[in-house]
């Protein structure tokens, strides 16, 4: 959105900034009317005007801040970083598509202290509108703008709108921006009208724009040239008294985002764990929360928690809960002086239905967000209980990169503005059934993770990098991404920490008659250049049995002694499930851009085999177990083999509900021993790694969707449906004691499904033991 870079009169090398006290008194002398020398004498009518008090990053409610983490509040001003991208949009007023014009007001400054030069001279200030994405909707268009137009004051004092520039004013004091957009004949004038508030002419500016071109968001702006994953320029411009209105203008109150974000819970043995998530508040703000419950017609006050300030949390947990009953709630919080609420509802334990309906997701790669097709087709589907296996973001999420190695505070704003995006999505199913989330490794940063225990990752000058084994960002950090995600899970049935710090969260929960042991496949995982010679790696392809070495863990002592205990434990559950990151096995052929073959992968749960073999012998003494995964962005149904074929658990693994990195499972011979009438890749195989399986079903891409060929001319949600995007459901029949397993393709209508609106193969009935 940089507008013309063409020579003009510079700004004064070493210009200072306004300082904040003039600002204030200069904006509130253009707004009552002192100052501008062009508006007309008429006042326009606006329908939203900004108020901003107080110290924070977060802006408010009606704002979603590009990035989170370049904005602030300072003493009722919004502060930007000017860079690529940075963008303030107002979530509750759009242009709509026809109308007879609409109009906008801010005061700006440059707020940065001793700033000039070409740093000052490179950014601009002002307004975006029109802003829409390649996908329908308002929040697409925040993550992903695609056109726009822009309108502001440049760093030379030159003022602009879209590719129109006109004259300069002085930047040594607060300007009052006023644009004014009116249809004249088939098209549209937008005028920029720039008045100082101290001596100096003002100036104006005017554009003819197609109509087409205004719909969309509007949003304040402060750019400079560059990527948006590319460092701030060092300059920042100020904004006060932000204002839209007029007739084109959609006015969408309920388009809001906090100060409760949403909320997530489970329940279990009669004990209710409840996470609500906020956003960056300031010193001055509350930093508690209440849990209540609506009884009979009123609402009573039954926990409060404080909100961490790290993780931007509050957990409730109440003991002895009447899980007999479908039980109203809401959190409280009171924001600069107003109660606001977040309700839901606590559904009773559906241990007595004949069926338990679980969904399973992973993945979203983000490009299809806010997934409205998928949560609308959820909310129908109605599970009982859903399970979210990992990668809940991706460091792309939002675009302006990822704060790897920075201190835990900047890269804690970095990872929540990622993660709302799946807190946004999926809320309102969320707020109304248990929940179980786990991160995965993209959560926290690491494009493959082996945990090793919890240490921290090593140095690695010969390019081992992740493999090397171990946690990249720092331990606050990683424990208040847990703490977002998986806060609301019953409490650790083994508690103590890591050495390094790094908490655990590996637990079971019992819901609807089940008992899921929540399991943590990543973190205590051994790397495999930590124990694994190069000769090694390289000859995995000939020989998987190399790298099956003594010493190398997959779950850890820790976690196989609980799922000893649980398997004995847990017999009397009408269902057992684990749940857990990543299947334990390579349920793929073929990866990466072209798709190629590809023998080996030791991200996979498949190995290390020794640890594999031991960890799938216990869980096997769990009769009729079923496991549930994510992680590899292709869907499979298939029963592991230990000693022999078809000895251990069923494995069900969910496609990503918006794939990126692609893979596929395309054997070259047909499996053995496969079901009459079932496909060709279906059977029994040895996967890269050597280890039994039996590929019941297989959710693959469509051949070419990884291309720029099989994709030209497709939205972002039609590329989402021919690379194998897609959700599981499970459901399990207790009178008929059969498992029945979905894997639902992106883009289907739940209200009238087809018979091709699965996968191939799918849907998978399995008999379970009575």
């Amino acid at each position: 959105m940089m507008p013309s870079t063409k020579k003009q009169p510079t700004l004064q090398q070493g210009a200072e900034s306004i300082a904040r006290r003039d600002f204030v008194r200069a904006a509130g002398a253009v707004a009552m009317g002192v100052a501008p020398r062009l508006r007309a004498a008429t006042e326009l009518a606006f329908s939203f005007q900004s108020s901003w008090h107080g110290n924070r990053i977060w802006v408010g409610k009606e704002y979603w801040a590009n990035p989170l983490q370049d904005w602030r509040v300072e003493d009722g001003e919004v502060i930007a970083q000017a860079a690529a991208g940075r963008t303030l949009h107002l979530l509750t007023h759009q242009v709509s598509a026809s109308g007879s014009g609409f109009d906008m007001e801010t005061s700006i400054r440059l707020a940065s202290p001793g700033a000039g030069g070409s740093a000052v001279r490179n950014t601009w200030a002002g307004f975006a509108f029109g802003i829409r994405g390649g996908l329908p909707g308002y929040q697409y268009a925040l993550v992903h703008p695609g056109t726009s137009v822009a309108a502001g004051v440049r760093g030379d004092g030159r003022v602009f709108c879209g590719n129109a520039v006109g004259g300069s004013v002085p930047l040594d004091a607060p300007l009052r921006l006023t644009l004014s957009i009116r249809p004249v004949g088939a098209a549209y004038e937008a005028t920029l009208s720039v008045d100082p508030t101290s001596v100096g002419a003002a100036a104006e500016v005017t554009e003819t724009i197609d109509p087409s071109r205004l719909p969309g968001n509007v949003a304040l702006a402060a750019q400079a040239p560059g990527r948006p994953g590319a460092e701030t320029s060092g300059v920042e411009w100020g904004f006060r008294d932000w204002k839209v209105g007029g007739p084109q203008i959609e006015a969408h109150p309920d388009q809001t985002f906090g100060p409760i974000l949403w909320t997530q819970y489970t329940l279990s043995r009669r004990t209710l764990k409840l996470a609500a998530l906020f956003p960056p508040l300031g010193e001055d703000d509350e930093w508690t929360a209440r849990l209540e419950a609506r009884q009979g017609t009123t609402w009573a006050t039954i926990a409060s928690a404080p909100i961490e300030r790290l993780s931007r949390t509050a957990v409730f947990r109440v003991e002895k809960w009447d899980d007999t009953l479908d039980v109203s709630y809401r959190v409280a919080y009171d924001w600069r002086g107003t109660e606001h609420y977040w309700e839901g509802v606590i559904r009773k334990d559906p241990r007595g239905q004949e069926r338990l309906r679980i969904g399973v997701f992973s993945c979203d790669h983000g490009e299809v967000f806010p997934q409205h097709r998928m949560v609308r087709n959820i909310t129908r589907q109605d599970p009982d209980i859903v399970f979210f296996a990992g990668d809940q973001i991706y460091e792309s999420y939002g675009g302006f990169g990822v704060a790897r190695g920075k201190p835990s505070g900047e890269a804690m704003l970095d990872y929540l503005r990622k993660y709302w995006q799946f807190g946004w999505t999926w809320r309102s199913v969320l707020k109304d059934r248990p929940s179980i989330i786990v991160p995965d490794d993209h959560d926290v940063f690491q494009g493959n993770i082996w945990g090793q225990a919890g240490r921290a990752l090593p140095p690695s000058p010969d390019g081992r990098g992740f493999e090397g084994g171990g946690f990249l960002m720092e331990v606050d950090w990683v424990n208040a991404v847990q703490r977002t995600q998986s806060g609301h899970l019953p409490d650790a049935v083994d508690p103590a920490p890591c050495e390094s710090g790094i908490e655990v969260y590996f637990t079971e929960l019992r819901y609807g008659g089940a008992s899921f042991a929540i399991i943590e496949d990543r973190k205590f995982k051994t790397g495999p250049a930590d124990i694994l010679s190069p000769a090694q790696r390289a000859a995995v392809r000939k020989d998987p049995a190399v790298v099956d070495v003594e010493g190398a863990e997959l779950l850890g002592p820790r976690q196989e002694a609980f799922l000893r205990r649980w398997a004995r434990e847990s017999a009397d559950a009408d269902f057992r499930l684990v749940c857990s990151q990543t299947i334990f096995c390579k349920a793929t052929t073929h990866a990466g851009g072209n798709l190629a073959r590809r023998q080996a992968d030791l991200d996979c749960g498949g190995w290390p085999q020794t640890a594999r073999n031991r960890a799938l012998a216990i869980l096997r003494r769990a009769r009729d177990l079923i496991m549930l995964h994510g992680d590899q962005h292709i869907g499979s149904l298939v029963r592991h083999g230990i000693e022999d074929w078809e000895d251990g658990p069923v494995a069900f693994m969910v496609p990503g509900t918006s794939n990126g990195f692609p893979r596929a499972w395309w054997p070259e011979q047909p499996g053995e021993n496969r079901r009459p009438g079932a496909p060709a890749w279906t059977g029994r195989y040895r996967d890269g790694l050597g280890n039994r399986m039996t590929v019941l079903g297989a959710a693959n891409p469509e051949k070419g969707s990884n291309t720029r060929e099989g994709q030209a001319g497709l939205s972002a949600g039609e590329v989402a449906h021919r690379k194998g995007s897609g959700h599981g459901i499970v459901i399990l029949d207790r009178k008929a004691r059969e498992a029945r397993f979905e894997i639902w393709r992106h883009a289907f209508d739940a209200a009238k499904p087809g018979r091709n609106d699965q996968f191939p193969g799918f849907p998978i009935v399995l008999r379970l033991s009575g």
